[in-house]
């Protein structure tokens, strides 16, 4: 498998009209789907420009080889982004998997207190006193908990899936946002009310991180960069 450095100096023999060591499909497959690589791609195209109407060297001769030059114009800088994204990355990670553990205790204590309604006798019978319209809301809870506890999971492993998944965190944080300020003017917002809204809020607060950190910075630069472009 093909790596970021191989794709990053096929891409530099490309500009420099050199052979490169890996087929031009093969590299444009991979710019296609690499944020990292393709910013280096753009850099590297802008570096390119700048050196071709630099000033001539050595009695007037232009440099054969820009390979060196450009690698060593947009490499250190790639690195150090690169770096610090990854930092990022694994805190974002982290903090999916604690707010996924909360989630998963959560939704067993619901579980728990589900089934707490439904008492059954020695000889198997419901109690009459069973609640189990409450245990059907309380069981949903949890299934609720427990499924988005998952989702988190699979995120901090799979950190490119979280544009699936951030919409619906963002969505469910909203109603209930609406429902926690209904219930303050009414006086009546509980405990529980206010410790989902700010579960929640951590969720999608480490879910927007892992998206910033995973592809968002170079996704939004290039949103800035097409607002700010001159029309042709």
């Amino acid at each position: 498998m093909i790596d970021h450095d191989q794709v990053q100096a096929a891409l530099s023999a490309r500009l420099d009209g050199e052979l490169s060591p890996l087929d031009d499909d093969i590299v444009d497959t991979h710019v296609a789907s690499c944020p990292e690589c393709r910013q280096f791609r753009d850099e590297a195209v802008a570096l390119s420009r700048r050196l071709r109407f630099a000033e001539p060297v050595d009695g007037g001769m232009t440099p054969p080889d820009l390979s060196e030059a450009i690698l060593a114009g947009v490499e250190p800088e790639w690195r150090r982004t690169a770096s610090a994204r990854q930092v990022g990355l694994v805190v974002s990670r982290i903090l999916l998997v604690i707010a996924a553990v909360f989630w998963v205790v959560w939704g067993v204590q619901l579980l728990g207190d589900a089934g707490g309604l439904i008492p059954v006798s020695s000889e198997g019978v419901v109690s009459p006193d069973a609640d189990p319209r409450t245990a059907s809301l309380l069981v949903d809870a949890a299934a609720f908990r427990l499924s988005l506890a998952l989702g988190l999971l699979t995120i901090a492993w799979k950190p490119r899936l979280v544009s699936g998944l951030l919409p619906v965190v963002a969505a469910l944080w909203t109603f209930m946002f609406g429902f926690v300020v209904r219930d303050l003017v009414l006086d009546a917002v509980s405990g529980t009310q206010l410790l989902g809204l700010g579960l929640l809020l951590l969720t999608a607060v480490g879910m927007v991180w892992t998206w910033l950190n995973h592809h968002g910075y170079v996704t939004l630069r290039a949103v800035w960069r097409d607002l700010g472009a001159d029309p042709v």
